[in-house]
């Protein structure tokens, strides 16, 4: 008896780890593979929070770091606004080499402000700096304690707010380098000129560009990519140049034209470029032309051609006469007469385009006219 209880013992055991074979062996393998395989990855979110920097009253324009990287420059009266992420930061505005700066804690979805006109008052007074060239031409870099801080184009002075005390400009053009000393005070201006320096010191030739007999007025001169003035058919351009080659560009509306030009001492070298505006520009400003006149009974047909060779679009308004006789039916006297009509056409930039009319010529019979004329044009 007891054999037969051990027996079937025995063969139940057998069945349940079998059964539990054919489950286990059932479950897909992918399956397996990724329960024993797979770890959890989570992506930390960035949490970012509003930033303002002031300078209060502070006169004058500030850079403005954040953790030592440079981010902007901070007006006078003008808040910088930026969003940076949560945490603690270093906040710090410069002017020139002169610092201040402040920690700031920054919270997730909370405006933060600081202002450090106070700061800045206090400890970095600063007045203003003005420097130019006089009628020098040429492009001049400037410096503030061999700091470069900008350039210098004529006719244009370079200011700058700088920390009150004494320092050196610079000027550097060509490689020839000016210098002077200057006190700034707070709340003042000071004012550098090294014009004549710049003349007296570096070799330069003069240079004439003209139009020759093309009608045009105050056409853009540009020298090496620098604004110098205008050159009109009765008023060449008339310029001291640093010696050495040089590029001038001369403009009429949307086309320029470059020439080099090869500036020595003591010499005088003439640019001209009314063979190039009278083959590629043939006009400067909006006008109307008649390209076509017919006399057809008592009506004369004509086509009106609108140019517009500006980079604006315009409105042009223009008036239009035909001189004409009649036979008069009455007397069979031939009378002389006169009659004109207003146009108005919108004409885009850089652009032409012809519009066909018709006069009405009124009066009697067996009419005689005259070509038809421009008596006047305006463009707005």
């Amino acid at each position: 008896m007891k054999k037969a209880v051990l027996f079937a013992l025995i063969i139940l055991v057998i069945g349940i780890l079998m059964t539990a074979g054919c489950i286990q062996s059932k479950l897909p393998p992918s399956t397996q593979q990724n329960q024993s395989n797979q770890t959890s990855t989570v992506v930390p979110r960035l949490l970012n929070g509003t930033l303002n920097v002031s300078t209060g009253g502070y006169d004058a324009n500030v850079t403005l770091y954040v953790d030592d990287t440079r981010v902007g420059e901070i007006l006078p009266g003008k808040p910088f606004k930026m969003s940076i992420r949560e945490g603690r930061h270093i906040v710090k505005v410069c002017l020139s080499t002169a610092c201040e700066q402040i920690d700031v804690e920054i919270k997730n979805s909370i405006t933060s402000a600081v202002d450090f006109g106070d700061l800045l008052i206090r400890n970095i007074p600063n007045g203003r700096l003005g420097v130019s060239i006089g009628d020098y031409i040429g492009k001049v870099n400037v410096s503030i304690d061999d700091n470069q801080v900008g350039e210098i184009f004529p006719g244009k002075q370079f200011n700058i707010s700088v920390k009150e005390g004494l320092h050196t400009v610079k000027v550097n053009t060509g490689g020839l380098t000016e210098q002077q000393d200057v006190v700034i005070k707070s709340g003042k201006e000071t004012v550098v000129d090294f014009g004549k320096q710049l003349k007296t010191n570096v070799t330069q030739g003069r240079l004439r560009i003209t139009i020759g007999g093309f009608i045009a007025d105050n056409l853009p001169v540009y020298l090496d990519d620098i604004s110098i003035g205008n050159v009109s058919q009765s008023k060449p351009l008339d310029m001291m140049v640093v010696e050495g080659t040089h590029v001038v560009r001369v403009c009429a509306n949307a086309k320029c034209k470059n020439e080099s030009v090869d500036i020595r001492f003591a010499k005088q070298s003439l640019l001209d470029y009314s063979e190039w505006l009278k083959k590629e520009v043939e006009f400067i400003n909006p006008t109307v032309r008649i390209v076509y006149s017919s006399l057809n009974g008592n009506y004369v047909a004509y086509n009106v051609e609108w140019i517009n060779p500006t980079p604006h679009d315009v409105t042009i308004t223009t008036t239009i006469g035909v001189g004409y006789s009649y036979i008069e039916s009455a007397s069979r006297i031939r009378r002389n007469d006169f009659a004109r009509v207003q146009l108005n056409k919108y004409v885009n930039a850089n652009s032409r385009t012809t519009q066909p009319n018709t006069l009405s010529l009124s009066g009697g019979s067996n009419i005689m006219a005259s070509e038809p004329v421009i008596l006047d044009m305006t463009y707005q």
